[in-house]
């Protein structure tokens, strides 16, 4: 729950006092260093003021586990009409340990010549005996910054600094000019860089900005100002911490200041949600509404979306084959998600927030989310549909404030009834998904020309995730194990199953079954195979196995124990990786939500055959566990010769929260309990006799399964 005790909105006016914000917490991935949001202060303290402030700060013994400590953050920045706005930076960080002096010594400014330009002003190293030494910034080095994927022309200016020892401290004063997200326009009235070409943002006009006042490292004080134009009024909001901050008339000009002081270095926990919702951060943006942003990303990729002769010819082709509307809508978005390559290549100003022609996407065969969300976009229209390109944040929510806080694109269909559906052709791949499951409550902003709201897509309930286990299990006289296992799948299972198969080569597949076995025996053979093609959309994902354990019950002649097989979730780590990761209940509360991968439902049955002369004793206790996060269910029989059990799990949250997280500990333990859980066998009197391996066919039968 947030508690915001004072929000500045558009329109609204504020007198000029300081107010104090207070906000809930939220999750955890690290921005990449300090130097994040890089740029300079205008007003940069003198050498002697940041003296004092180094002495005030301690060493290492003051910050256990930190290698360095940020002393100081400003950023002050200058918002121009236009909305492009100068950042300017001072970061004083003093260096704890060896290994922070060697992290320090190279610092890194990131950069994309298309959207910003960065100047690092000036460097000074604050040695620990009082000395101070000026760094020569007229030959820092530029170079392109590493890439993997997307390769849109990043680069990368590296300052090299003298010898670092413990204790001493390093100033960087930087100026960024620009936008976070931008194009290049050659009527932009706008600033020109350095290299004479003109910035312009992506919303001419409009400003936004994210700023995080958490570190993975002790900040000892952080202050960022931000000098708008008084037509161009800011609305924020302060998520999940603590900050000070005022409003200032200054002429035309608004003056906002916002600061924290003694911010300890952020800890995160396993398996939770990303750092931004997490850390203590503000949103701020100009934009007064997301209908507006809306109506905007409308208009600025209306023009991406006509389809030429040959993208027509296939759509025709694929409608002819699949006649039915949903046929040919999924055969669209599989043919969107396995054929156009996931691979981000430069063409100048239509980066950023504007897809590339659906038409270039088509005859390249590769693209990023937005390229291939644009190239289906197309498609459904050449086929007769109503769709339009659509904003998303995939792994983290969206903050009310209509800043840019989007990192993916997906397609929006409107149906002949006026509904909307959401399609993921980057998430669809070796998937019959066309909306992931583990995309379930993740906000959007569609693209429509009417404007749309900041929206939540609904949940996926545990049933719409299943995995059915069925297994036909029998015991040998000298301790083997004998089953036949019927796999089912649905919904995020099925997709983990067809993409965990993908990565091998068909002649490799036996023996991926056989590794995924090895929770049930380390000594498991699978003797026959038969299971969907990954590729075979038209059904879900099954297997049928035959596996064999040549030792799979301890003991001697006399007295054997055992552990439910099938509880052992053979093929588990395909389906249920993260349920059986043991960082899901490491802990015992939690700050932050419990971030799985889907709901989930799974459903196991077995039979146990037994020699008829056997005795079975310690069967384990029926159990029934329920609550909002997650449920189980055990049921067990036994008779003469034959054991049977009935197990469910259901996850109902794919995010569990803090209050809710000891409910979902007690479940999970009480699974990992039956599955833990040793049944003595007894065998009467007689010679063992070793039961016969079946022997393995050659082969996958790719037929799939009933």
């Amino acid at each position: 729950m947030k508690t915001i005790l004072f929000r500045h909105r558009v329109g609204r006016a504020v007198p000029a006092v300081v107010f104090v914000l207070a906000t809930l917490a939220g999750g955890w991935n690290p921005p990449h260093g300090s130097f994040a949001f890089a740029a300079a202060a205008s007003a940069a303290p003198t050498a002697e003021q940041i003296k004092d402030r180094l002495k005030a700060v301690g060493d290492k013994d003051k910050f256990p586990g930190a290698d360095w400590v940020v002393v100081l953050d400003e950023s002050d920045v200058t918002v121009q009409p236009s909305g492009l706005a100068t950042t300017e930076q001072c970061v004083v960080t003093k260096l704890l340990t060896d290994e922070g002096a060697r992290a320090q010594a190279v610092q890194r400014f990131n950069f994309d010549p298309k959207t910003n330009r960065i100047e690092v002003l000036s460097a000074r190293v604050h040695r620990a005996d009082g000395a101070t030494e000026e760094v020569d910034v007229s030959n820092i080095a530029v170079g392109p910054a590493p890439a993997g994927i997307i390769f849109w022309g990043e680069q990368q200016k590296l300052l090299s600094l003298p010898r670092l020892s413990v204790g001493d401290a390093v100033e960087i004063v930087t100026s960024k000019t620009g936008f976070n997200v931008a194009y290049l326009a050659e009527a932009a009235a706008a600033a020109a860089g350095s290299d004479g070409e003109p910035l312009q943002p992506p919303m001419p006009g409009h400003w936004y900005d994210i700023v995080y006042f958490d570190d993975e490292k002790p900040l000892i004080e952080k202050t960022y100002t931000v000098r708008s134009p008084k037509d161009k009024p800011l609305q924020y909001e302060v998520y999940n911490g603590n900050l000070v901050c005022s409003l200032k008339f200054d002429g035309d000009h608004h003056v906002y200041s916002w600061s924290r002081k003694d911010a300890p270095a952020f800890k995160g926990e396993p398996m939770m949600p990303a750092f931004s919702d997490a850390a203590c951060k503000l949103v701020l943006a100009t934009v007064p509404d997301w209908q507006t942003k809306s109506r905007w990303f409308h208009q600025a990729n209306e023009a991406q979306f006509e389809a030429d002769e040959p993208l027509r010819e296939l759509v025709d082709s694929i409608v002819r084959e699949n006649p039915d509307p949903q046929a040919h809508i999924a055969a669209m978005t599989h043919w969107v998600a396995e054929n156009i390559r996931y691979v981000g290549t430069s063409r100048g100003a239509c980066e950023g927030y504007t897809t590339h022609s659906a038409m270039e996407t088509f005859r390249d065969r590769g693209g990023v989310c937005k390229d291939k969300a644009g190239l289906l976009v197309a498609m459904l229209r050449a086929a007769g549909y109503e769709s339009f390109i659509t904003m998303t944040m995939a792994g983290s929510r969206v903050e009310e404030i209509p800043a840019d806080q989007f990192n993916h694109a997906v397609t929006t269909l409107r149906l002949p009834d006026g509904s909307l559906r959401l399609l993921d052709p980057t998430w669809a791949p070796k998937s019959r998904e066309m909306w992931s499951s583990r995309e379930q409550l993740q906000h959007v902003v569609r693209g429509l020309p009417e404007g749309a709201p900041l929206e939540l897509t609904p949940p996926s309930p545990p049933e719409d995730n299943l995995v059915t286990c069925r297994s036909e299990a029998q015991f040998g006289c000298a301790g083997t194990l004998a089953m036949t296992l019927t796999l089912g799948t649905e919904g995020y299972p099925d997709t983990a199953a067809r993409r965990w198969l993908d990565r091998y080569p068909p002649r490799e597949h036996r023996g991926a079954f056989t590794a995924a076995c090895q929770r049930l025996s380390d000594s498991v053979t699978i003797a026959q195979l038969a299971c969907t093609d990954p590729v075979d959309f038209t059904k879900s994902f099954a297997a049928d196995l035959t596996v064999y354990a040549g030792r799979y019950l301890l003991g001697n002649d006399g007295l054997y124990l055992f552990r439910l097989p099938l509880l052992s979730h053979p093929l588990g780590e395909v389906v249920a990786g993260d349920l059986l990761d043991p960082q899901a209940i490491k802990l015992e509360e939690r700050k932050f939500p419990l971030h799985l991968r889907s709901t989930r439902l799974l459903k196991y049955e077995e039979t146990l055959t037994l020699p008829p002369d056997w005795k079975l004793s310690n069967l384990p206790d029926k159990r029934e566990l329920d609550g909002p996060a997650a449920a189980l269910k055990f049921d067990i029989t036994a008779s003469q010769g034959r054991l049977d059990y009935r197990f469910e799990l259901a996850l109902r949250k794919h995010r569990v929260p803090p209050d809710e997280y000891k409910q979902f500990k007690e479940v999970i333990e009480a699974a990992q309990k039956l599955a833990g859980h040793w049944l003595i066998a007894e065998p009467a009197a007689a010679e063992p006799t070793v039961a016969e391996q079946p022997s393995a066919a050659n082969g996958v039968n790719y037929g799939g399964t009933n």
